[in-house]
């Protein structure tokens, strides 16, 4: 019996990565206007804790959206 499964990419699967990464853009730009307040305002005490969740963040999407370009490359039989 053959188990294996037949993926596609559909217009869903695009649709989910633009708004990830949208969603991912807004979370990192309200961070760096965190990061500049906290700078001005607040001596800087919470800057280094703000720029770790900016690199997790960074991180995040790059990976996610590494292993989806792969995924489609795939999929797809892209070279």
């Amino acid at each position: 019996m053959n188990t294996a499964t037949t993926e596609k990419v559909t217009a869903l699967d695009a649709y989910d990565l633009a708004t990830y990464a949208h969603e991912h853009g807004k979370w990192l730009g309200a961070l760096m206007r965190s990061i500049t307040l906290d700078a001005k305002h607040n001596e800087g005490r919470n800057v280094a804790v703000l720029a770790g969740l900016g690199q997790y963040l960074g991180d995040d999407l790059s990976g996610y959206m590494d292993c989806e370009a792969e995924r489609i490359k795939r999929v797809e039989g892209l070279q």
